[in-house]
């Protein structure tokens, strides 16, 4: 496939600056997100959170109902063990919403800016960072259990072994904080931003990409970093864990192989368009969009390479529910594809005005 070099969007341009050292309330570009109970699909799609059926392809509830484009929702849904879900706003203010009905059920408004990035949601809590620097822990009802304030801005999900909770900021550094107590365990420096969500690897092991274009392992226990290697351009998404390798998308359209161990990319695959969101693994598929309006199905050498067409720009990471893939698309004719195991597009999905 022939390498393309791309331009450099305005909302890079802009992360260029501000990585370095910035101010809280820079947000990224504005796209979609989706998430699924498996009978409805969630997505945070601008001046609503929409559910959509998937059995009908109705849209069953907007949130609200009267828009506000002041007060847009682009982090990613997250969902609770009774079934809630729960949403954050550019308002600074977390929802609880009813999932039949999308009524409001419940309210956090102690963050001080926008809601960004995901939620990591456990058996007994919500762990969310916000753009004020802070991470916050609530109970399944949204009452503040603690906070952590960090050194920058938070854009990815939080994750957890049960121990701690590790997460990454805009000011170059990955965090492990007591999941239990909110205390730091500690904190790593890293060579540029973390805007997605760190990767638990089958032993433990935490795996991050960066803004800096680079892949690190971290020895979860203190924060070392075990290995790095690097990329040909920035890593937005984060790491996805195929089999026994690591496989990431770059600003420069690669999708690359890595070893669990370190060393040198197994395969590299030049593809169409810049890759934000994170690949997915479906069976022994290889899934990842770019902004080329392309979802790609890889196998797990990096070959059998098949495109899939979809009508708008891929900036969020799929989402797989039951035998459907769900595709949030920006600046496109849907806000939402739903494709087949195979890649064919069974339905999209745009709201009506």
């Amino acid at each position: 496939m022939k390498k393309k070099i791309f331009p450099v969007l305005g909302l890079l341009l802009g992360l260029s600056l501000l990585l370095g050292g910035c101010a809280t309330g820079l947000t990224p570009g504005a796209w979609p997100t989706v998430a699924s109970n498996g009978e409805l699909a969630f997505i945070a799609g601008g001046a609503h959170v929409y559910a959509v059926d998937l059995q009908t392809h109705a849209e069953i509830w907007r949130f609200p109902e009267k828009a506000s484009t002041a007060a847009p929702f682009y982090a990613a849904p997250a969902i609770t063990p009774d079934g809630q879900v729960i949403v954050g706003g550019f308002n600074h203010t977390l929802y609880s919403l009813d999932p039949q009905t999308g009524a409001e059920t419940r309210t956090f408004t102690g963050a001080r800016d926008k809601w960004i990035g995901g939620m990591l949601v456990t058996d007994t809590r919500i762990y969310a960072g916000n753009a004020d620097y802070n991470l916050y822990a609530l109970d399944l009802n949204l009452n503040l259990q603690w906070s952590f304030q960090a050194d920058q801005s938070i854009w990815g999900t939080p994750v957890t072994d049960g121990t701690n909770v590790y997460f990454g900021t805009l000011g170059r550094k990955l965090y492990a904080v007591n999941a239990t107590s909110g205390e730091q365990a500690w904190a790593q420096s890293l060579d540029g931003a973390v805007l997605g969500a760190p990767l638990l690897g089958p032993d433990g092991t935490l795996y991050v990409g960066t803004y800096g274009s680079l892949l690190y392992a971290i020895d979860p226990r203190d924060g070392s970093i075990l290995w790095s290697e690097a990329v040909s351009s920035w890593i937005w998404g984060g790491p996805a864990l195929a089999g026994d390798r690591l496989v990431v998308g770059d600003g420069n359209g690669d999708l690359l192989s890595f070893p669990l161990g370190g060393g040198p990319a197994s395969w590299t695959q030049p593809l169409n368009g810049m890759v934000i969101g994170s690949p997915v693994v479906l069976g022994d598929a290889i899934l990842v969009g770019t902004d080329d309006n392309t979802l790609y199905f890889l196998n797990g050498d990096g070959g059998d390479i098949r495109p899939f067409a979809v009508s708008g720009k891929i900036h969020s990471t799929p989402v797989i529910s039951g035998d459907r893939i769900l595709v949030p698309l920006t600046e496109g004719e849907a806000l939402l594809a739903v494709l087949d195991a195979n890649g064919n597009q069974l339905w999209s999905y745009q709201p009506e005005k």
